[in-house]
C-alpha cells in the first residue's frame, strides 16, 4: 500500500493486494503515484483507510479519467473503505482489467487528450461535511469502449470496463456530504502489462532459477571377487616364509656386530699372537 499523512490506499487484484512499483511522492500537489501490474480480465478494487485524521474523508474514484463514485469514511478507524466497481442500491458492476481497442481510423488519431489519463487508477481523498443518508442514485458512468488509433497507444495496451452485475448481500444508501476543501492526498495506480513494466525497468526481471549443485558421482572402481579360502591360505603361507626370512637375516646381522665387537676390544699383543697362530694353522 501507499501511504499520505496518515491515510493509505491499495489495489486489490483478485481479491490479493497488487504490490506497487516506483513509488513517488510530490509534496507540492500532495500526489503519490505509483505502477501495478494488471492483466485482462482479472477484477480488482480500490480500499482506503484513515489512521488517525480526526475528520470526516471521502474518496472519489477515476477509471481513465472516468468518475466513479466513493465512498465516506467517518473518522480514524481500522476499517477500510472498499470501491469495487459502480453501484446502485442492490447491485454492483465490479472494475475489471480489458483490452483496449485499436483502430486505424486516422479520425482518432489526433484525439489523444481525452485519454490524457488512459491507463490511471486514482482516488482523491477530500475533507467533507457529512449531512445524512440518502437512496442511491444510480452511478450514470459505463466505462464504455475507448478506441485508439495502434500509432498513438505507445505502451497503454489496457482500458478498465464494468462486469456483469452481481447481487450486492444488503442494499446500499449513499452518505450526502460536500468537500470543505482540496484533496488531502490524490493517489494514483498506473497499470501497464507485467511484461511491458519489465521492459521499461519499472519492475526488474525475474531471478533466474536456483541452480543446486549436484553431488558428485562416486567413481566406478572395478569389481573384486572377494578372496576364496584357499588364497587366505597362500597368503598367509607366504607371509610366514617372509618372517622366517625376517628373522634369519636380522640374527646373521646381529652375529656379524657382535663379531666386529669382539675383535675391537682384543689387547694388540693378543691381537698379533692370534694372526700368527691362524697362520701357522694354516701351513
Amino acid at each position: 500500500m501507499v501511504n499520505y499523512g496518515g491515510i493509505s490506499c491499495w489495489v486489490d487484484i483478485d481479491n490479493s493486494a497488487a504490490m506497487e512499483y516506483d513509488i513517488r511522492t510530490f509534496e507540492d500537489q500532495r500526489i503519490v503515484t505509483c505502477w501495478i501490474a494488471s492483466e485482462v480480465g482479472k477484477s480488482f478494487s480500490v480500499s482506503w483507510r484513515n489512521s488517525f485524521l480526526p475528520a470526516p474523508t471521502a474518496g472519489h474514484v477515476f477509471m481513465d479519467g472516468n468518475e466513479c463514485g466513493g465512498r465516506v469514511l467517518y473518522g480514524p478507524s481500522t476499517v477500510c473503505a472498499k470501491h469495487e466497481g459502480v453501484t446502485d442500491t442492490r447491485t454492483v458492476k465490479p472494475f475489471v482489467f480489458a483490452p483496449l481497442a485499436l483502430t486505424d481510423d486516422d479520425a482518432f488519431l489526433g484525439d489523444s487528450s481525452n485519454h490524457r489519463k488512459l491507463g490511471c487508477i486514482e482516488v482523491a481523498i477530500y475533507p467533507v461535511q457529512i449531512f445524512g443518508l440518502v437512496p442511491v442514485v444510480a452511478n450514470s458512468s459505463t466505462l464504455s469502449e475507448i478506441k485508439v488509433h495502434e500509432r498513438s497507444k505507445k505502451s497503454v495496451t489496457q482500458q478498465i470496463r464494468l462486469a456483469e452485475p452481481r447481487m450486492l448481500a444488503v442494499p446500499q444508501n449513499a452518505v450526502a456530504h460536500r468537500f470543505t476543501g482540496p484533496p488531502l492526498v490524490t493517489f494514483v495506480f498506473k497499470y501497464r502489462p507485467l511484461d511491458i513494466l519489465r521492459a521499461s525497468g519499472i519492475i526488474p526481471p525475474p531471478l533466474p532459477p536456483l541452480q543446486l549443485k549436484r553431488k558428485p558421482e562416486a567413481a566406478s572402481l572395478p569389481y573384486a571377487e572377494p578372496p576364496s579360502e584357499e588364497d587366505d591360505l597362500s597368503d598367509a603361507e607366504e607371509i610366514r616364509v617372509l618372517r622366517e626370512k625376517l628373522y634369519a637375516l636380522e640374527a646373521k646381522r646381529a652375529r656379524k656386530t657382535r663379531v666386529k665387537e669382539e675383535e675391537e676390544n682384543i689387547p694388540p699383543n693378543t691381537a698379533g699372537w692370534s694372526r700368527k697362530k691362524a697362520k701357522l694353522s694354516v701351513n
